[in-house]
C-alpha cells in the first residue's frame, strides 16, 4: 500500500521567544515493513539541521530559533510504501536491549485495575504470542474510545478509571500489562490507514511487544489486532512523552504557548 501523508505542526507564542530549540523525529521508521519513497521536513522559521540516527533508529533533525514572534509552522510530508509481515517489525537497526522498555513510568506504572486485568490472563504457561494476544484482546476491552476525553499526561491508571480514553490510552494501558508479566513493551507513534479506505486525520499510537525468537510485535488494542501494511510507523519510547514527535526546549520564555496539529492521510496507490 502507498501512503500519502501531510503532518502540520502550528506553534502560537503569546510573546517573543528569546531563543527555541527543537529536536524533531518525523522521519517515518527505516525497516523492511515500510519504504520511503519521498518525504521532506520543513520549518517555516529557523534553521533545520539533520542531526544523527539515535540508537533506536530514528533520524533525528534539530531546528534553531532566536526571536521568535507569532507562530512557528512545521510541515513533514511524503509518500510510504507499507507491506504485511504480520505484525512483526523487521530490519529496525537499533542497540537498545529491550530489557530497557520493562522500565515503568508515570503514565505506565502498574495499578489495581492493571492487576485485575492480568488476573484475566488465567494460565501464563501458554505461548508468549497467545499470551500477548490476549493481553491486547482484553486491553481492546478495558475503557471505550471517547475522542477527547484525555490529554497527554493521562495516565494508564486514569484511563481505566474513567472507563475511556483515545489510542494513546489504550497503548498505555497494553504497555503496563505486558510489562507487569515481564514483556518488555513500548509506545508508537506513526500514522493509519484502515482496511475501509478511512484514515485518521491525525496521529495514531500502538504499542509494541517483544517475543522471544520473534522480535518485536504491533499490537493495537483501540483496533483489537496487529499492525498491518495500513500503518506508518514513525518513532517510539518509553510512552506517550517520551515518543513525541517534537519536543522543544525555550529559554528566558514567560508567555504561553497554544498548539495546532493538522494531518491528511491518504491511499494513492
Amino acid at each position: 500500500m502507498k501512503i500519502s501523508i501531510n503532518h502540520k505542526t502550528t506553534y502560537y507564542f503569546s510573546e517573543t521567544v528569546p531563543k527555541l530549540m527543537q529536536s524533531v523525529r518525523l522521519y517515518p521508521s527505516v525497516c523492511r515493513n515500510q519504504k520511503t519513497i519521498s518525504w521532506s521536513v520543513k520549518s517555516d522559521k529557523g534553521m533545520i539541521i539533520k542531526s544523527h540516527c539515535d540508537a533506536l533508529g530514528h533520524k533525528i533533525f534539530h531546528i534553531y530559533n532566536r526571536e521568535i514572534t507569532g507562530s512557528q509552522t512545521i510541515i513533514s510530508k511524503g509518500i510510504v510504501e507499507t507491506k504485511y509481515t504480520s505484525g512483526v517489525l523487521k530490519g529496525l537497526k537499533e542497540k537498545i536491549n529491550p530489557i530497557c522498555f520493562l522500565r515503568d513510568t508515570e503514565l505506565t506504572k502498574p495499578c489495581r485495575k492493571i492487576l485485575l486485568l492480568s488476573k484475566k490472563l488465567g494460565n501464563k504457561n501458554t505461548d508468549e504470542i497467545s499470551m500477548c494476544h490476549k493481553m491486547n484482546n482484553i486491553v481492546s476491552k478495558s475503557i471505550k474510545y471517547k475522542s477527547g476525553s484525555t490529554s497527554i499526561y493521562t495516565s494508564a491508571n486514569d484511563s481505566l478509571l474513567q472507563g475511556s480514553g483515545v489510542c494513546q490510552d489504550f497503548a498505555h494501558i497494553l504497555i503496563s500489562l505486558a510489562r507487569k508479566n515481564n514483556f518488555p513493551a513500548r509506545y508508537v507513534s506513526g500514522f493509519l490507514m484502515e482496511e475501509n479506505g478511512n484514515a485518521e486525520q491525525a496521529t495514531h499510537a500502538w504499542s509494541e511487544i517483544f517475543i522471544s525468537d520473534l522480535g518485536w510485535v504491533g499490537f493495537d488494542p483501540s483496533h483489537n489486532k496487529c499492525i498491518d501494511e495500513g500503518y506508518v510507523r514513525v518513532c517510539c519510547g518509553l510512552d506517550s512523552l517520551d515518543s513525541s514527535m517534537i519536543k522543544g526546549v525555550k529559554t528566558n520564555f514567560s508567555g504561553n504557548e497554544n498548539l495546532k496539529v493538522d494531518v491528511s492521510i491518504s491511499n494513492c496507490q
